[in-house]
């Protein structure tokens, strides 16, 4: 499902300028303008369905472990954190910036200890 949802998310823009641009091409088209313009309004939204992603909406999500997920991605923003903070350390070495490291490195620690509370458990954000 997840290949579906990521081949949809490029295709629908793709099909949707191939339409807009067969309305202004194909000749048959080009003959019967109301044709020519409902044919270039579908791509359009389609095109406007690709970049809002609304088929994320209409596919199910499959993945269970949402409050796993949650946590790493709080967690890979600390790291962010983290090495920008080490940057400042690097280029001013004060007690202060110190002190922001330490607090990011154990705020890191602590976001291990709630991936291991909540890994295994289905369907849950905290």
């Amino acid at each position: 499902m997840r290949n579906l949802r990521k081949t949809m998310a490029i295709a629908l823009p793709i099909l949707g300028t191939a339409l807009v641009f067969a309305a202004i091409l194909v000749p048959a088209l080009a003959t019967n303008l109301q044709l020519q313009i409902a044919v270039v309004l579908v791509g359009i939204l389609i095109i406007e369905a690709g970049v809002w992603k609304l088929t994320a909406k209409i596919l199910p999500n499959e993945r269970r472990y949402l409050a796993l997920r949650a946590e790493v991605d709080s967690f890979i923003s600390r790291v962010r954190t983290l090495n920008a903070q080490g940057m400042r350390l690097r280029e001013k070495d004060t007690e202060e910036n110190r002190e922001a490291l330490r607090e990011t490195v154990a705020a890191l620690h602590e976001s291990v200890d709630r991936m291991a509370e909540v890994a295994g458990r289905e369907a849950e954000i905290q």
